[in-house]
């Protein structure tokens, strides 16, 4: 699967970034594998699960 961009609102300092985000296909559903992203101002690792679509942007509900 080709990756694609995303955009994210940090959780954390509010900032709104672009960050790619790449569909994995056979993988487990565990804690050793939880898709993140990280925010390009505070450095703040999100889990992609625990954000939202608001109007096209991923951010904490």
């Amino acid at each position: 699967m080709a990756p694609n961009t995303v955009t994210v609102k940090c959780p954390q300092c509010q900032q709104v970034y672009i960050a790619w985000h790449t569909p994995a296909v056979n993988v487990t559903n565990s804690s050793e594998y939880e898709p993140t992203t990280v925010c390009s101002r505070c450095g703040h690792r999100a889990k992609m699960k625990d954000l939202s679509d608001r109007d096209g942007v991923l951010q904490q509900s």
